[in-house]
């Protein structure tokens, strides 16, 4: 597989796990915290507001920084951050804690779409069948969202609805990194 490839990879899983936990609260307050905290789904959901907010917001420093720093250092960021904010999730005990840690999820969230979706058309002169492949592996992350979130809810609780993505996206940013470095570590000078 060429570098180009690798990283397109990369890109596309991180579309994947973007929407994907966006979307994870959903289905765990349905299922499980109405009653493990005793209150109705709609006392619920807006406990996810803020972090839906953040998702869109904080967009625009996240392109800022990439253009100023790093657009594979800021894919990184995302990868692990929004990987240790569903571990911060997991752990949550009130509606507060879970509306401070899915605003971290939103933030890092946010991260994606000005920074990933300018890397997949990054040298590229015909962009459309790179968007579209690109495109579907953030779709592919809303249709599994309620059946992977309801599939761990049920066999391990819902923590771990948290746990396990946040644990893989965490995994997947590491390799990311080494992948990055190693990259810079063979290329050409000048």
């Amino acid at each position: 597989m060429q570098r180009s490839q690798i990283s397109f990879l990369f890109l596309n899983v991180g579309h994947f796990l973007d929407h994907l936990f966006i979307l994870v609260f959903a289905t765990v307050a349905a299922l499980r915290l109405t009653t493990e905290w005793g209150m109705s789904y709609a006392a619920l959901v807006p406990y996810a507001t803020p972090g839906f907010i953040a998702f869109g917001v904080f967009a625009v420093p996240a392109g800022w920084l990439a253009d100023k720093w790093s657009r594979e250092g800021m894919i990184a960021v995302f990868f692990i951050g929004i990987g240790i904010s569903a571990l911060l999730a997991g752990m949550a005990d009130s509606p507060l804690q879970i509306a401070v840690t899915l605003t971290l999820v939103g933030m890092f969230g946010a991260i994606y779409h000005p920074v990933g979706l300018a890397m997949v058309v990054e040298g590229r002169t015909k962009t459309g069948i790179a968007l579209a492949v690109n495109g579907i592996f953030g779709n592919m992350g809303v249709a599994t969202a309620a059946l992977l979130t309801g599939f761990l809810i049920d066999t391990t609780g819902w923590r771990s609805a948290y746990f396990v993505p946040g644990a893989v996206s965490i995994l997947i940013g590491c390799f990311y990194l080494a992948f990055v470095l190693r990259g810079r570590g063979t290329a050409a000078p000048g």
